[in-house]
């Protein structure tokens, strides 16, 4: 689902349950549900998307190697941790993982981030005019400038929590899934864990 800045849903799709056949569960072995996940149905999703978005919030580790081109991708988790100050404080856990505070009164968010992805500290946001190449090359200079920026996944959670309930969409999602499956007569999860 891609909502826009209030959470209100300007696009939702879903795939139809993916059952593999007892050979292709034999052929791909300990991949199947990885390769499931990322390359039929993620892929699959975010092809016919019609609708720009700045950020992909996944709810697996494994998605996190999606290559976005123009958005960040990243996984949410709640936490029951205290506050760990005002709004927009970062603390790095581990490499890739911070606490994110959204508001001053709630329990921050665990960020993940992709492998090799920085932790980036409010101070090293996306600057606002674009490096000189080293030769001062006035063209690579401008291809830098019309390239569209992949924005700090923390800065925009940041800002989107000023004006909706970052975590709200994706429980929308998960009951709608659930209606569908139940109007269809699916399991609410199937084997592969793809809903």
């Amino acid at each position: 689902m891609v909502t826009d800045r209030f959470g209100l849903p300007l696009e939702f799709r879903y795939t139809e349950p993916i059952q593999p056949s007892k050979i292709q569960q034999v052929l791909y072995g300990q991949v199947l549900n990885s390769y499931i996940k990322k390359e039929v149905i993620l892929e699959t999703l975010l092809k016919n998307i019609e609708v720009s978005f700045k950020a992909l919030l996944v709810e697996d580790d494994a998605l996190l190697e999606i290559k976005g081109k123009n958005y960040s991708v990243g996984r949410l988790t709640l936490t029951k941790s205290p506050p760990i100050g005002e709004t927009g404080k970062r603390q790095e856990i581990a490499p890739g993982e911070l606490l994110l505070q959204l508001t001053a009164e709630g329990n921050p968010i665990r960020l993940t981030l992709p492998e090799g992805a920085s932790t980036p500290s409010p101070a090293t946001n996306t600057p606002s005019t674009p490096p000189l190449s080293k030769t001062g090359d006035v063209e690579a200079q401008a291809s830098e400038e019309t390239r569209p920026a992949r924005a700090d996944l923390p800065t925009l959670l940041i800002d989107a929590a000023q004006s909706m309930d970052i975590v709200e969409p994706l429980r929308r999602i998960e009951k709608a899934l659930d209606i569908i499956c139940h109007e269809e007569g699916l399991m609410a999860t199937n084997p592969a864990g793809t809903r």
